[in-house]
């Protein structure tokens, strides 16, 4: 078997350029292949296949038996039976007489043998004979009663390449989509292929079976089914394996991070004992892939972001006792936007730690953190009260709402507790061991290395660049005050230099900050903000909403402020396009539009452009000019004249106001 064909069934293994592949499916147009690194699927067609073959950039590395192969091993229990059966009489048989041949004389021994073997159906002579005639022929060999491949039940539909065309058009524009049709859709476009077929030829097409387009369907590749009816991302979730797993040879070789929402309802306490519900928390955990222990957690109710992965960094690297703490050498962390702007990859870097983002949507690359997240779920979170469950059949009618009792603090203190005394003691399930016991044994080999607690509180911050005024430095729309680089700041304005400086915030509190000279990062001065009742334990995250929500709500203040008189405005200037210019009525609905304008422009300077200073004041008119009585007059809010046109014009003071030209339109259609 030549490498082309071995590649051809499924099951094989090969390396293309070094990289471990396995043939996941055997199509029509090529192979698909299933990369052994996290599942990855690629398709490669036969041309591509015979072209690296032909370049030596593949390699086999394992066949599966086949059927034609001789090996027991590609047989079924039930082949496999069948095959021993066969060889039990014949063997039993020769070993017994001469001439096998006499089928009077293999009767008797046929039923012994069928005694002895507990048969309860022994064959006939005639076909026990036959099998020995075989088994001669064949060499004595045990391969000549290995069962035939038989042909594809489907493949009836090759006998004729015009229903088969029909039935993959039918397929492709029916079946693979996104509106997930049924096979019966599929059956009703094949019969109108068909009978427009049958209409421009002679010979006339008979439509396939539904049992026939069924198995047709169930040849073609999974894969590309679940992509094409599901998309893209759905068909590497549903088809990709497991790929080969994390190796940590110590601890705080590897470390992964991650977060989630956690399934429960934290509450606030008020002060007449009922509670008001402030939503679900937020989890970011970092676990030691050697080890599995938990160095770090932190729970907030801000989402998951660079601010909670250095909290979570700062208490996995800050000694505590003889708890798993230390600065790992790598860290896998999720592949999102939100950090990649924040003082988490800087803090990273200065201590030494490579930071690895996972590629999107691939949960294998987490499937370690993603596991304890779960053991954490059933083990603790979900017997809590308010506890949401992982899903709505879990829950029931279980009033989750109604039922939190639980505050953030508490349910901090409830999973620390549980992680020291709980998860780290429990046998681990890969491990065999507890994961705080293979901690003990092995850490200390490490020397791990860790932070103190006020360096971790200065280093592992957002760094924003500001310049220093009145010793008062501004971000995100808040200030701090730092009276201590007055000094400094005036020192820098005596010599004009610039007087930036590098302000670190923890983006969890924003009610103080440290602040250092750009060119002298070391000895930082603590500010504090200038609100700070506001700022107390306020997350950026919660500012940024709060700063959402007041300009929305200012924004919606000024309209209501100014719907009704804009809207009266708008409802005059309507009617009175609706007269003639002799029409007495039109002229008054004009005359007190005027007037409303003169006593609401104060009201209205907000909202209303101020004019072009350099435009020339036109006198007030109290008339409309009069084009046609086949016509009617419109108002505008365009400055600009022309020669068949008036201006109308309000004027307060020496301001002049907004104008309005006259023009004419079509009576039939005022608008």
């Amino acid at each position: 078997m030549n490498i082309h064909e071995s590649l051809l069934q499924t099951g094989a293994r090969c390396t293309i350029y070094a990289h471990p592949f396995e043939v996941a499916y055997v199509g029509e147009s090529g192979i698909r292949l299933s990369s052994e690194y996290g599942g990855n699927q690629r398709h490669l067609s036969f041309e591509a296949l015979n072209e690296l073959i032909d370049q030596g950039g593949i390699e086999v590395a394992y066949t599966p038996p086949a059927i034609d192969s001789g090996m027991l091993s590609a047989l079924t229990d039930k082949q496999l039976g069948a095959l021993n059966r066969k060889l039990n009489y014949v063997q039993g048989i020769y070993s017994n007489h001469k001439s096998t041949r006499s089928q009077k004389k293999i009767a008797k021994t046929i039923t012994e043998i069928a005694k002895d073997s507990s048969d309860p159906k022994p064959p006939s002579p005639s076909s026990v004979a036959g099998w020995i005639k075989r088994w001669f022929d064949g060499g004595r060999t045990r391969a000549v009663f290995l069962p035939k491949l038989k042909p594809s039940r489907s493949s009836i539909l090759n006998e004729n390449p015009s229903i088969l065309t029909i039935i993959r058009k039918a397929i492709n524009s029916v079946y693979l989509n996104r509106q997930k049709n049924p096979q019966s859709t599929v059956m009703a476009e094949i019969k109108f292929l068909i009978a427009e077929y049958n209409a421009s030829h002679d010979i006339s097409l008979k439509e396939p079976s539904r049992e026939k387009l069924r198995r047709y369907i169930n040849t073609l590749d999974s894969y590309e089914v679940a992509k094409a009816r599901h998309g893209k991302h759905y068909a590497n979730r549903k088809f990709r394996a497991a790929g080969i797993s994390f190796v940590a040879k110590s601890p705080l070789d590897l470390v992964m991070a991650d977060g989630q929402v956690m399934d429960v309802i934290v509450v606030k306490a008020l002060e007449d004992g009922s509670f008001e519900d402030i939503g679900r928390p937020y989890l970011t955990a970092f676990i030691d892939v050697r080890t599995r222990c938990i160095l770090g957690f932190y729970i907030s109710l801000a989402p998951f972001c660079g601010a909670t992965l250095l909290q979570a960094l700062a208490n996995a690297t800050v000694a505590d006792g003889d708890k798993p703490k230390g600065i790992f050498i790598k860290l896998l962390v999720d592949n999102g936007s939100d950090y990649q702007d924040s003082g988490f990859l800087k803090a990273c870097a200065k201590l030494n730690i490579i930071v690895e983002p996972t590629k999107p949507r691939d949960p294998n690359t987490k499937a370690i953190v993603e596991r304890f997240f779960r053991t954490l779920n059933t083990g603790l979170i979900h017997r809590l009260p308010g506890t949401t469950f992982s899903n709505p059949n879990d829950r029931g009618d279980y009033d989750s709402q109604a039922l939190a009792r639980i505050s953030i603090d508490d349910l901090r203190d409830q999973v620390k507790t549980w992680i020291e005394h709980v998860y780290h003691i429990d046998t681990h399930r890969t491990l065999e061991r507890s994961p705080i016991d293979v901690w003990n044994e092995e850490a200390p080999e490490c020397f791990p290395d860790t932070l103190m607690e006020k360096d971790a509180d200065i280093l592992l911050r957002a760094e924003v660049e500001r310049t220093l005024s009145n010793g008062v430095v501004e971000a995100h729309g808040l200030q701090w005050k730092s009276p201590s680089l007055t000094t400094w700041e005036q020192s820098k304005r005596r010599l004009n230099q610039e007087r930036r400086v590098i302000v670190r915030i923890n983006e969890l509190d924003l009610s103080t900050v440290y602040i250092a000279p750009k060119d002298e990062p070391t000895n930082p001065c603590k500010a504090y903000s200038r609100r700070p009742e506001y700022t107390l334990n306020l997350s950026l995250y919660e500012h940024r909403q709060i700063k959402e929500f007041t300009k929305t709500k200012r924004l919606k203040s000024r309209m209501e402020r100014l719907a009704d008189k804009m809207l009266y405005r708008l409802r005059l200037e309507y009617k009175a396009s609706l007269g003639h210019g002799d029409d007495k009525i039109a002229r008054r609905k004009l005359e007190r539009l005027n007037d409303y304008e003169a006593q609401s422009r104060l009201e209205l300077t907000d909202s209303t452009p101020e004019s072009d200073p350099t435009t020339t004041e036109a006198p007030e008119s109290d008339t409309v000019e009069d084009r046609s009585s086949e016509s009617v007059q419109s108002i505008t809010t365009e400055p600009e004249t022309t020669s068949n046109q008036k201006e109308v014009v309000s004027i307060q003071g020496n301001k002049p106001e907004s104008k309005f030209k006259v023009t004419t339109i079509n009576k039939r259609n005022p608008f």
